[in-house]
């Protein structure tokens, strides 16, 4: 009851409660557990616990209109005398919680801190925040690179460099990179990493230095976490000098997708290692998008708790409950589903969240558009919510790739293939690299363009061989190409890998199971051994 009456809106998640109260019970007992408590507590509370408590198979939360709230948290210590024996999480956290009243804290939905008069000091005082407020994106900062003063290589050779490489990474989906003028002022040049994070923001700082050899340039990057003073990663580069000065040999974009692969694989070890109470909301959704988009079954299932904990801990957010959406959609089409229903419905009332958080979020109407073709085959609907994203931002890669998959679906293969070409020449930089090409072949396919399609398909498994919707457009393209045998071959790697797929499975989920592409492609599939139940 504490877990549920100091939550944001008196909300929390099944799982983190289980995570808290059973942490070694393993996920099916921690369920049971939380049912037998549940039941317990309808037992003692009576006719009450209706009014008070509601539960549904995500969330537990009260109903906060239906209590009063008497005393104060200085009247004594929080569920003074409780222990959970191996509770570790819970007990962190009750420590917490009586830390912030003994500092003066109270916490409210938004993470903004209000001071609290303690006996014998002043209500004016300016209390200091138990964690980090809320941050979702992380910010980069690149500094313009350095030279040797005896080297050939020009004195603007770096500053260039860098402020190409700000350009590039600023297309990022959920990163936010410093100004190039910014990075140049001589107060940000010379800050140290404590005024460079308390001052400016910087939560990652992106530093190199550049030597020449004869035509060859070489840049050695580092990568470093301005909260720990760490270097994340380091890297040598090494290209002519014309490819840097015109970007040739996608020199930059090999630079910027090290950055951001850096910047994920950071986040996630930071997670990993580092307390709780250190870690920015940004650290828990870097990780959780990387471990959803590696698609095995226990990083995914992990990326799930990373989501829930970010909500859990800092409240309703649009760009959390947005990805949870793109989660259950990735979930579904990987064929992990118990009950798809269910996880349909969990996919909705996601996207219903987080545009309650924000309606203007354009990745929260992104997934609005997905769920909407992708799960219940509305696809008048998604097209109008990509329209109204791209008529905003026209240059938003996401909501052309997936236009351009709903597209597809629908038949329309020329327009499926421009839209997705279109996603692709704006380069989202994410872990998702396989899915966007993935959503290219599927484009393909659905214009008849086979050999591309394989191309596409190829080049996504080879980012992620366990993406399912990739080996199934390379089934259909090897059909398509009438290489049949290299289709059963694919055929027999996927059942392998996904033992429960069949084709009457992939026409009860996919979003175009009722469209003539769709039934087309259930055909290439049968062709190539796929099995009918």
């Amino acid at each position: 009851m504490a877990l549920l009456a100091s939550a944001p809106n008196g909300r929390r998640t099944r799982a983190w409660l289980q995570d808290m109260l059973w942490p070694r019970s393993g996920e099916q007992h921690g369920r049971a557990s939380l049912r037998q408590s549940l039941a317990k507590l309808k037992r003692i509370l009576g006719s009450v616990f209706s009014e008070v408590v509601v539960s549904n198979n995500q969330e537990v939360w009260m109903n906060l209109d239906a209590l009063e709230f008497l005393g104060s948290p200085l009247d004594g210590a929080l569920l003074e005398g409780l222990d959970l024996a191996g509770a570790d999480g819970f007990e962190s956290w009750l420590a917490e919680q009586r830390q912030r009243v003994v500092a003066g804290l109270e916490d409210d939905s938004d993470t903004s801190i209000r001071a609290v008069a303690l006996p014998g000091r002043s209500d004016t005082r300016q209390a200091e925040p138990a964690f980090r407020p809320l941050k979702l994106r992380p910010a980069i900062a690149i500094l313009p690179f350095a030279h040797c003063a005896a080297d050939t290589v020009e004195a603007t050779f770096g500053d260039m460099i860098a402020g190409d490489l700000s350009r590039q990474i600023a297309r990022a989906h959920g990163i936010d990179v410093i100004s190039h003028l910014s990075c140049r002022m001589p107060g940000f040049v010379d800050a140290d990493l404590k005024r460079l994070r308390e001052t400016y923001g910087v939560d990652y700082l992106v530093t190199g230095f550049l030597r020449s050899s004869g035509n060859t340039l070489t840049l050695d990057l580092e990568f470093t976490d301005s909260g720990s003073g760490v270097i994340v990663n380091a890297q040598r580069f090494e290209r002519t000098r014309l490819d840097w000065l015109h970007g040739g040999a996608d020199v930059l974009q090999d630079v910027a997708s090290y950055v951001v692969d850096s910047l994920f694989k950071g986040a996630i070890r930071s997670v990993a290692t580092r307390s709780f109470e250190d870690l920015d909301a940004h650290m828990f959704l870097m990780s959780a998008i990387s471990l959803m988009h590696r698609q095995d079954l226990a990083s995914v299932l992990r990326s799930h708790q990373y989501l829930e904990s970010i909500i859990d801990r800092f409240g309703p957010c649009s760009l959390p409950y947005a990805w949870l959406a793109q989660w259950y959609v990735l979930f579904l089409a990987q064929g992990w589903s118990t009950d798809i229903a269910e996880d349909k419905n969990a996919a909705r009332l996601m996207v219903q969240r987080a545009l309650e958080a924000n309606p203007d979020c354009s990745f929260s109407r992104i997934m609005d558009g997905v769920v909407s073709y992708q799960l219940e085959r509305d696809y008048a609907r998604a097209r109008l919510t990509f329209d109204d994203v791209l008529a905003v931002d026209e240059n938003n890669a996401l909501a052309w790739f997936w236009k351009g998959t709903a597209f597809a679906f629908e038949g329309a293969g020329r327009e499926a293939v421009a839209f997705t070409d279109r996603g692709r020449l704006l380069t989202p930089l994410d872990p998702g690299g396989y899915l966007y090409t993935t959503l290219s072949a599927a484009a393909h396919l659905s214009d008849r363009n086979y050999r591309d399609a394989l191309k596409f398909a190829d080049h996504s498994l080879g980012l992620n061989r366990h993406h399912a919707s990739a080996l199934r457009a390379k089934i259909i393209a090897l059909d398509g190409l009438e290489r049949f045998e290299e289709a059963r071959n694919a055929a027999n790697d996927l059942v392998k890998m996904y033992p429960g797929f069949t084709i009457s499975s992939y026409l009860s989920a996919h979003a175009a199971a009722e469209l003539e592409i769709g039934r087309e492609w259930a055909r290439a599939l049968k062709n190539s051994g796929i099995p009918e139940q």
